[in-house]
């Protein structure tokens, strides 16, 4: 472990997080925006959540850099995570997965992966990772055919770009990952029920949950093998 790297992500990563974009203003309807998203730093300092959010990042960046290491992998884990960190906000504070964020942080992903793979010579782990994406995109979409009320458009394209991270893991890095996710969300769900904070037909967020099962198992399961 290069203790110089974490410790550096460390700090950048709490630098970069007052700087996330995460002021959103839902539309009237609550699935759209209405403005922003922009970064809100005086709001973010001030507020225990943004300061969470920035201990948050902190910890995430310097998780990465311990894991990934002095990779050409280390980058777009990074902005994966900062990307994260700003959706799981604004999911939690709107119940609300701009696309205006998502598109961005796709893009941002798919072009960082590719640098990689160019620079590893390792165009295998790019093309199994965009296949995981468009697989991923598919399955989600599919779901909200069948189930509009739960999930909108920025969920399907989520699930694209954790399909992409954990695809350049591997295949089964991508089944573990939105099995923890389903997991996590699954036992949310029972313990708020238990304690009577939601009822059965309440609608939860799932982003948060999802992106959760994802840096798990990229921080914890190198390989991708976590559950069986």
């Amino acid at each position: 472990m290069n203790a110089a790297l974490v410790a550096g992500c460390g700090v950048a990563g709490a630098a970069a997080a007052v700087w996330l974009p995460v002021d959103v203003v839902a539309s009237d309807d609550g699935r759209t925006v209405a403005d922003g998203p922009r970064p809100m730093p005086g709001t973010v300092l001030h507020q225990w959540w943004g300061r969470a959010m920035v201990v948050g990042t902190a910890a995430l960046w310097a998780g990465l850099a311990a894991r990934v290491g002095t990779s050409w992998d280390l980058p777009p884990y990074l902005v994966v995570g900062a990307g994260l960190v700003a959706l799981t906000v604004v999911d939690l504070r709107q119940r609300l997965l701009p696309r205006r964020i998502v598109w961005p942080l796709a893009l941002a992903a798919l072009a960082l992966f590719g640098l990689a793979a160019g620079l590893n010579h390792d165009g295998d782990a790019l093309v199994r990772a965009v296949l995981c994406a468009a697989g991923a995109y598919a399955v989600f979409f599919v779901l909200r055919l069948v189930n509009p009320a739960a999930l909108g458009g920025g969920d399907v394209t989520l699930a694209a770009v954790l399909g992409l991270a954990l695809g350049w893991r591997s295949v089964e890095a991508v089944l573990n990952g939105f099995a923890v996710g389903v997991l996590l969300a699954a036992g949310f769900a029972l313990v708020a029920l238990a304690a009577r904070r939601v009822r059965a037909d309440t609608a939860l967020s799932y982003g948060p949950f999802l992106a959760a099962g994802a840096m798990v198992v990229i921080l914890a399961a190198p390989s991708g093998r976590l559950l069986g």
